[in-house]
């Protein structure tokens, strides 16, 4: 494998790592904002859950943004917004703008993983194979490795320091992936011709819309048991509209073109 092989898996590794890294990282500093921000146990979890659901909504929608618009140019773009939602997020005034921040963030590092993956499968044709374990590497080590780090960062800084800490991942990423990632080709003419309603059937808008409403629900009513330690009427409500939810995103998802989450590819590939 070549050197310059070498330094785009390092420029690409940066970048994905992130994703992992803060969703494990921000765990331990959870005991943390529930007492700077005074917030029981199911209004503090949602910086994690967001996290999540930003995830498995974003990673899919760009790897599809990524075929049309390139992968250099989103990858890229998700570092830069990777960056100012870690630059941003430990000046939250409230909880609030700090999920929001987070979910921001998400997007970012969602942007950089399939797509980081994408890019060495089609840049590095000598043993992909290892080129393909090395990004799991970074993948599966950033995720371990993040409650250490954040558990270090929160011993001897505070809160804040688990966002900062993104920030010279993100500069060395980008420096380095802005040099050794190749230009993409021209945007096709369906990209530079597409209406915003062509782009909402290609990323089944409808079917993210009630993807995240049966996620949401049901973990509001989920959570809401837990912390109140009893299953009221409003938890069954808010739980049996995820259900529902939940229902009909399969059955619109079944019948979509192009389904968000293609479940037929599932059923027809048991194994």
């Amino acid at each position: 494998m070549s050197v310059r092989s070498w330094w785009l898996m390092i420029s690409v590794g940066l970048g994905i790592l992130l994703n992992p890294l803060n969703s494990s990282m921000v765990s331990v500093a959870i005991p943390s904002l529930q007492k700077v921000f005074q917030l029981d146990f199911t209004g503090v979890s949602w910086i994690i859950f967001s996290f999540y659901i930003a995830s498995s909504i974003a990673q899919p929608v760009m790897g599809k943004a990524s075929d049309l618009f390139g992968r250099r140019k989103i990858f890229l773009t998700g570092l830069v917004v990777a960056f100012i939602a870690s630059l941003l997020a430990p000046l939250s005034p409230n909880f609030g703008w700090l999920i929001v921040f987070r979910i921001v963030q998400s997007i970012g590092t969602s942007m950089m993983v399939g797509v980081g993956m994408a890019i060495v499968r089609i840049h590095i044709t000598e043993k992909q194979a290892t080129a393909l374990s090395v990004l799991s590497i970074f993948l599966s080590g950033a995720a371990a490795i993040g409650p250490f780090i954040g558990g270090v960062l929160i011993h001897w800084w505070n809160w804040p320091a688990i966002f900062f800490i993104n920030i010279p991942f993100v500069v060395a990423s980008f420096v380095l992936a802005w040099r050794n990632i190749p230009k993409d080709e021209l945007p096709t003419s369906l990209a530079r011709n597409m209406s915003f309603r062509k782009w909402f059937e290609l990323i089944d808008a409808s079917g993210i819309l009630l993807f995240t409403v049966a996620l949401v629900t049901l973990l509001v009513g989920l959570l809401s048991a837990k912390s109140f330690g009893h299953i009221s009427l409003g938890n069954v409500i808010v739980g049996l509209i995820g259900l529902v939810a939940l229902g009909i995103f399969v059955r619109h998802e079944l019948k979509a073109t192009s389904p968000f989450i293609p479940l037929r590819t599932f059923a027809k590939y048991p194994a």
